[in-house]
């Protein structure tokens, strides 16, 4: 794995390298996770979006579908897995006599194994670059809750139109696996949004907002976007991330301080620390 870790405070962003059978396993979710988006929309949502009661998790697992746009609101249709929560998923898979479901399920569990290794070893190493005590440990016990997310962003936008709206992840830290087109964007800490750098050879990690948290503010949680390209616009595009979340750490008051779409990009970025914590609970 080769990266400058530095860059993960002053950047906001770095890019790692992964090996080509995680590079693989990324491929086969996406086909699935595609191949699921086929399906009717009366068969889809069949497969409804679960509460998630695990401990540390802040985020439900299942399908939605965001049909209705608004200020802050992606139009979109996305799907959630965590590995505390794959039984429920493959009843729910089964109750409804789905296959290509039930493959997906059985796609996302094998990424979510397949990246643990990549998670633990940059958590160690951030842990160690920053000198966050007990970081590896509660990123490598809190594989449970990780969430892989996959993303449709539908077309009918306009070129340029911020399809999905800038924000920063509740996670621990989160990893970008796959784009299928342009238009992903991040807030570099000059306030400037520039491309991220995802590829197929590499995953891009950015600190999400429980990262920041942990560090005492060492870290900043990377405001990001996606902006409709002249081809997305008129097809839509596909996306899946890793959001890594850190159990024990307090997350993000979400209920108290509203969706994280509707703060000013950037916010937090000279946020002092005793500011930020009371956004905790």
């Amino acid at each position: 794995m080769s990266h400058d870790i530095q860059k993960f405070k002053t950047e906001g962003l770095v890019n790692v390298s992964y090996p080509a059978e995680l590079r693989n396993a990324v491929e086969v979710a996406m086909n699935s996770w595609k191949k699921f988006c086929e399906l009717p929309e009366e068969v889809r949502i069949k497969f409804p979006y679960l509460p998630n009661s695990v401990n540390g998790s802040v985020s439900g697992v299942g399908y939605e579908l965001k049909k209705v746009p608004g200020a802050t609101l992606d139009q979109k249709e996305d799907f959630h897995f965590t590995l505390a929560k794959e039984q429920e998923l493959l009843d729910t898979a089964n109750s409804i006599s789905n296959e290509i479901a039930a493959q997906l399920i059985v796609d996302a569990k094998k990424l979510t194994e397949g990246i643990q290794i990549l998670v633990n070893d940059f958590a160690l190493k951030v842990e160690k670059e920053f000198s966050i005590e007990g970081f590896a440990d509660e990123i490598e016990r809190s594989h449970d809750v990780t969430i892989i997310r996959f993303l449709h962003y539908f077309g009918g936008a306009s070129t340029g139109e911020e399809i999905a709206k800038a924000h920063s992840d509740k996670s621990g830290f989160t990893l970008h696996l796959y784009e299928s087109d342009p238009g992903l964007q991040y807030l570099d800490r000059s306030y400037n949004w520039q491309e991220m750098p995802v590829s197929h050879e590499e995953t891009v990690i950015i600190p999400g907002m429980r990262g920041q948290y942990r560090s005492k503010g060492e870290l900043k949680a990377t405001s990001h976007r996606v902006i409709a390209t002249s081809d997305t616009a008129k097809t839509g595009r596909y996306s899946a991330v890793a959001f890594v979340h850190l159990k024990d750490t307090p997350q993000y008051n979400k209920a108290g301080a509203g969706r994280l779409q509707e703060f000013k990009p950037g916010f937090n970025y000279e946020m002092p620390f005793e500011e930020f914590s009371k956004l905790f609970i």
